[in-house]
């Protein structure tokens, strides 16, 4: 098993009229990751845990006029929830690994929205 610490910013827009409404999300996490399967000669693994994250969420800048005089309800927020977490890591060499990683946020304090789908692709390296 291993323990991941990180921070994450995600943007989405949404669409109102003929502009994009920006929705961000700072996000601190922490969770722990659990080997569940592996080839033989454990180089790929599959991995599932569980994260608590904690943040902040804003709309349009926390602006809450838009162009046309619309009025947005949403005030920037304190979001906290957990994640579920699935993630396959392949080495490649004896010190670089390719990750491939999908977390269901769950938020709540948000007045956007409490399900957020993120899939990442990443590169590690192994300094020890």
């Amino acid at each position: 098993s291993r323990w991941v610490v990180g921070a994450d910013y995600v943007k989405k827009h949404y669409a109102y009229k003929e502009v994009a409404v920006p929705k961000e999300q700072f996000t601190a996490e922490a969770g722990c990751l659990f080997p569940f399967l592996s080839d033989r000669g454990r180089n790929v693994f599959l991995s599932a845990g569980l994260f608590a994250l904690a943040g902040y969420e804003r709309v349009n800048r926390n602006g809450r006029l838009l162009y046309d005089g619309a009025t947005l309800l949403h005030k920037g927020a304190f979001i906290y929830g957990f994640a579920p977490a699935f993630e396959m890591e392949a080495f490649l060499t004896d010190r670089w690994a390719f990750l491939f990683n999908v977390r269901q946020r769950v938020f709540f304090g948000s007045s956007v929205g409490h399900f957020h789908t993120v899939v990442a692709v990443g590169l590690k390296y192994i300094i020890n």
